[in-house]
């Protein structure tokens, strides 16, 4: 897991308080970030797929806490 991954993640963990504005700043940038990663790691298939793995992080982080 690097830096991206780890950003991507807190920004979603902290995304349930968020107001509608933030929520759509976020995505931009999540999505922005996800093409930065895709850029870096060759075997990943989509942003999509970036994406899921970030919010199936997101949501294990958030079950341990």
């Amino acid at each position: 897991m690097d830096d991206i991954d780890k950003r991507a993640i807190n920004l979603l963990i902290n995304a349930t308080l968020m107001s509608e504005n933030e929520i759509e700043k976020t995505l931009k940038i999540l999505r922005d970030l996800a093409k930065i990663k895709k850029r870096k790691d060759k075997n990943l298939k989509s942003i999509k797929d970036v994406l899921d793995y970030w919010a199936c992080q997101a949501y294990e982080y958030s079950m341990k806490a």
